[in-house]
């Protein structure tokens, strides 16, 4: 049982079917959903996981940690440690450029909070150089206050001054004052990289999706959980307000994102509502004239679409009182219990399966070019450290309703167990959580798709057998544009021992 009281939707106002009707236009414009929480009232009257995900997992949030981010800041300023009119000359004194331009010199930690730095690109953090330096030293070609830009380095400056400050990291600095009270036991965050490490304020966040509900509960509350005023709500008069326009910014913002921006976050189409928003559709969505909170855990390029369906359907079904229970509700309820992603899963292959039973193929290293790692082959949006290992070599054990594949590099041994019924198998290597299933595309073609349950995504390997060769092919099962978070994944031929 979670921390929410699980009602029907009736009960506190919404009609069922509204629910299942955008359950299912999502579902029909292709979009991959991980997890959905509806909660009004403080209670929850939907919440379902689509396997193989599921509650106990951390999933990549992205940009929606920008808004935990500011909490911080919020809280920093509530106790005197700072004040949003600092600037960033000051804080970073130590390493700023040779040349101070005049706008560099009126940047302020309130102009990171809203995106509006000056900054006209974002910079790229490298391994080998400082990343505050770079930031500072990027030009700041407009006056600080005036022009828009999403600038998740700005937000990790925001991540730095705190560190500068009170010497902790954000996570650190967010456990007593609000991980603890809302009772968000586990929350992991990526580093920046280089010299000026800190905790990734920006992006780098995972949680459970009933952790961002009660974030997003406690925004809905303005800074007030079970009682006690944690943060003040003068915070949130200016948090969580437009502070920025960004209709056709830059960026060419329109839509959910034309709507303007506050202090990392961004407003919605309905009046008074906002929302923390993370790339692939991380959402926590307030809408306080409904008393209502929206948490998704997504999968998908198409956000707009999925904020579009959310309004013409869910949003509709809410009603100023409690309604009779429907029918509706009893087909919710069971299709929630019951979600699913489509993975792969297909024919057996009896004979064949007999004959590569616990071959083992060595990789061939052509032209000097090696197999990446395992985790490198299956990848998946959110995984900020990857091993750099390389597979030397890979057999299969086939069993009644499974397979093992299992993976040697660099000494150690890689296990991964697949199901051929269609259900993901769940199992853990080297520390980390895949689930898989498979199936024999055709004769000589072994199709698994493997997802790590702590990214958004993971690949479909498709292992060609050939006489004595094994030919493999991998491709994300996140079709992305942008490539966030994706890795490039180099394979080589392998040949039977």
């Amino acid at each position: 049982m979670g921390y929410f009281k699980d009602v029907t939707p009736e009960s506190v106002g919404i009609e069922s079917k509204g629910i299942l009707d955008f359950i299912h236009d999502v579902k029909k414009h292709g979009i991959e959903q991980h997890s959905l929480m509806v909660i009004r009232h403080g209670k929850c009257c939907a919440k379902g996981w689509w396997k193989p995900y599921g509650p106990q997992y951390l999933h990549p949030v992205y940009s929606f940690s920008k808004s935990l981010t500011a909490t911080a800041i919020g809280f920093a300023e509530q106790e005197g440690i700072l004040s949003l009119d600092e600037k960033l000359v000051d804080i970073f004194s130590d390493q700023l450029p040779e040349q101070i331009s005049d706008n560099l010199k009126e940047v302020t930690l309130e102009h990171l909070l809203t995106m509006s730095c000056g900054h006209e690109t974002e910079i790229e953090n490298k391994e080998t150089e400082g990343w505050v330096r770079m930031f500072l030293a990027n030009p700041f070609l407009h006056k600080p206050g005036t022009f828009y830009k999403y600038n998740t380095a700005g937000t990790n400056m925001l991540s730095a001054a705190l560190k500068k400050k009170t010497g902790k990291d954000l996570i650190e600095f967010l456990r007593p004052r609000l991980l603890d009270p809302l009772g968000i036991s586990e929350i992991y965050c990526a580093r920046t990289p280089g010299e000026d490490s800190v905790e990734h304020g920006g992006g780098g966040m995972k949680l459970r999706t009933e952790d961002m509900a009660k974030f997003t509960y406690f925004q809905l509350h303005r800074g007030e959980w079970e009682g006690k005023q944690l943060l003040r709500t003068s915070w949130f008069d200016r948090a969580c307000v437009k502070q920025i326009e960004t209709l056709h910014d830059s960026e060419n913002h329109t839509g959910d994102w034309g709507m303007g921006y506050g202090y990392q976050c961004w407003m919605g189409t309905q009046a008074g509502s906002f929302r923390a928003d993370g790339a692939y559709g991380q959402f926590g969505l307030v809408y306080p004239a409904l008393d209502l909170i929206v948490v998704m855990t997504t999968a998908t390029e198409q956000t707009q679409t999925l904020l579009t369906s959310l309004a013409k359907y869910l949003l509709p079904a809410v009603k100023e009182q409690p309604l009779p229970e429907s029918i509706a509700s009893t087909s919710l309820k069971g299709e929630l219990e019951h979600l699913a992603l489509p993975m792969v899963h297909g024919d057996r292959c009896p004979h064949l399966e007999k004959k590569l039973d616990a071959q083992v193929y060595a990789a061939q290293k052509a032209d000097g070019k090696s197999c990446c790692s395992l985790e490198y082959l299956i990848g998946g949006a959110g995984i900020f450290d990857l091993y750099a290992g390389e597979i030397d070599k890979m057999a299969f054990y086939f069993g009644q309703d499974t397979l093992q594949w299992s993976v040697w590099e660099d000494g150690e041994i890689r296990k991964i167990t697949a199901s051929f019924t269609g259900e993901p198998a769940v199992s853990e290597t080297n520390g980390v959580t895949y689930a898989a299933t498979a199936g024999w595309r055709s004769f000589g073609a072994l199709e698994l798709e493997v997802r790590r349950v702590d990214a958004i995504s993971g690949s479909r390997i498709i292992f060609r057998f050939d006489g004595n060769m094994l030919r493999i092919e991998s491709d994300d099962t996140l079709v992305s544009v942008g490539g966030l978070g994706l890795h490039p994944k180099q394979v080589t031929e392998f040949a039977a021992r």
